[in-house]
């Protein structure tokens, strides 16, 4: 029940952050890409993290809230790059500048 409970959360966060913040956002469809491949690296990266920073704290309450802190704000940054890589597929497919063509002559 925490898994699902815990996605179902830090996606409304995530989205929430897209947002109320849009300088955040990613300017280009390849930075929301490379975005999306650094977040899955860190995400990738973090049991490598909490191996190392875990010896060094000694008691199991402070292991366990930097385990949860940790793991929320990796998954937080995961799935707010996935709105950000969706956001811009959708803004480059149907939003945007027109792509020339003949501008329709006003009726009369």
């Amino acid at each position: 029940m925490l898994e699902p409970a815990m996605l179902t959360g830090l996606g409304a966060v995530a989205v929430w952050m897209h947002q109320c913040f849009p300088r955040l956002r990613p300017g280009s469809l390849l930075r929301a890409a490379v975005r999306v491949a650094v977040s899955f690296a860190a995400f990738a990266l973090l049991p490598a993290l909490l191996g190392l920073a875990l010896p060094l704290l000694s008691d199991h309450a402070l292991r366990l809230s930097v385990t949860l802190a940790l793991l929320m704000a990796f998954m937080a940054y995961l799935l707010l790059t996935w709105v950000w890589l969706i956001s811009r597929l959708l803004h480059d497919l149907h939003g945007g500048t027109p792509r020339g063509g003949h501008p329709a002559a006003d009726a009369l």
